[in-house]
């Protein structure tokens, strides 16, 4: 991992500044997988980050790389000689929509249990609750000024130390409805393997 984090810094001039989103890079990688499973194996390895603010999938069946910085791609390995830009994720597949509506529409009809991807900036931090499983707890809000209460399972996945007032988080969990917005759970892997996993990303930081 630190190999292609110094080649990327060696070698890349002009990065895009536009904020990593883990749900694009997640399904362009996904995609790479598919598409291109001669380069891009075993599927469904996981995303890690390194210091430099990439999101990186290494593949150590084909022993290549691919990954994110912003909106650009790169891949690297000896098959394709070394670093490679390879151009937007855009390129490749569609970017999420703005889920916002989708929030909006959950709520207004009351509906529940539907896995759901989001971004929001922290407006309150709440006690963990600590009944049952242990659950760090947070208010966010949306663009559209909706407000969501994460409750994110710390028994399962690692406790989010930095995060302050005013953060910026992306999410993927599922919603659950409550009269002042909803809920967002599961924001974690399943150790099961049964559930959807979810995660958190925080300060280019992945949660699950």
């Amino acid at each position: 991992m630190r190999c292609i984090t110094l080649l990327l810094l060696v070698l890349i001039s002009g990065i895009s500044s536009a904020e990593n989103s883990l749900i694009n890079s997640n399904n362009l990688f996904n995609f790479a997988e598919a598409s291109s499973p001669g380069y891009f194996s075993p599927a469904g390895v996981t995303t890690t980050t390194t210091l430099d603010e990439y999101l990186v999938r290494y593949y150590p069946t084909t022993g290549n790389y691919i990954g994110t910085k912003g909106e650009e791609v790169y891949v690297y390995g000896n098959v394709f000689n070394g670093l490679l830009r390879a151009g937007i994720i855009s390129d490749y597949v569609e970017l999420e929509a703005d889920s916002d509506e989708l929030l909006a529409q959950l709520f207004a009809n009351g509906k529940s249990n539907v896995q759901v991807y989001g971004t929001g900036v922290v407006i309150s931090i709440l006690s963990d609750d600590l009944d049952g499983s242990r659950h760090q707890r947070f208010i966010i809000e949306l663009k559209s000024k909706q407000t969501l209460l994460i409750t994110h399972n710390i028994d399962v996945a690692p406790r989010i130390f930095a995060l302050s007032l005013n953060d910026k988080i992306e999410f993927y969990g599922e919603y659950e409805w409550n009269d002042k917005g909803g809920v967002i759970h599961w924001t974690h892997h399943d150790p099961e393997k049964i559930h959807v996993s979810g995660w958190i990303f925080h300060k280019n930081v992945i949660y699950q």
